[in-house]
C-alpha cells in the first residue's frame, strides 16, 4: 500500500476506504487521461503490475462508457434530425471524412486513441465511424492494453532518474 498521506488512519477500516478511494480516483482518472495515467499511478507508490492492471481497468472503463454513450447519442441524433432529409453523398466534408477513414481507418485510430487523443475523443470518433464494425471494441481495448504496458515500462525505466 503506498504511503501517500501525511497522518496516519486510525484503525484498519479507515486505511482501507483511503486506498479503495484512492484506486478509484486513479481508475478515473485512467479513463479520461490516459497517457498520463501510468506515470501518475506508478510514481503514487503501486508496483509496475498494479500500475499496469489499474491503468487498464481505467482504460477499459472509458472505451466502453464513452463507445457506447456516443454510439446513443449518434443514433438518437440520427433518428431524430435525418428524417426527410436527403444528403447529398458529394460535399467536402464527407470527402474528407471518407480519405480519412480510408487512409487511417480503424486500426489507425485504435492505435492513437489513448495517446495522442484521449479516450474520450477517440471513442466517440469509433462510435461514429465504426459504429457496426465488429472490431471496434476488441481494437480499442487491444490498444489500451498495449499503450498501459509501454508506457508503464517506460515509466518504470525513466522514473526512478527522477528520485
Amino acid at each position: 500500500m503506498p504511503e501517500t498521506w501525511h497522518s496516519e488512519p486510525k484503525n484498519k477500516a479507515s486505511r482501507m476506504l483511503i486506498e479503495a478511494l484512492q484506486i478509484i480516483g486513479l481508475i478515473l482518472f485512467s479513463s479520461l487521461k490516459f497517457f498520463l495515467a501510468p506515470s501518475t499511478v506508478y510514481l503514487s507508490g503501486y508496483s509496475y503490475f498494479e500500475t499496469i492492471a489499474i491503468t487498464i481497468v481505467g482504460g477499459a472503463l472509458g472505451v466502453f462508457v464513452f463507445f457506447y454513450t456516443g454510439s446513443a447519442i449518434f443514433k438518437y441524433i440520427g433518428d431524430r434530425f435525418s428524417r426527410g432529409r436527403i444528403k447529398s453523398p458529394f460535399n467536402r466534408k464527407n470527402r474528407l471524412i471518407i480519405k480519412v477513414k480510408s487512409s487511417w481507418g480503424l486500426i489507425g485510430l485504435s492505435i492513437i486513441t489513448p495517446t495522442l487523443l484521449s479516450i474520450p475523443l477517440g471513442c466517440l470518433l469509433a462510435s461514429r465511424y465504426f459504429r457496426n464494425d465488429r472490431r471496434t471494441i476488441p481494437f480499442l481495448m487491444g490498444s489500451v492494453v498495449f499503450w498501459s504496458i509501454v508506457l508503464t515500462t517506460l515509466t518504470a525505466l525513466v522514473g526512478p532518474l527522477f528520485d
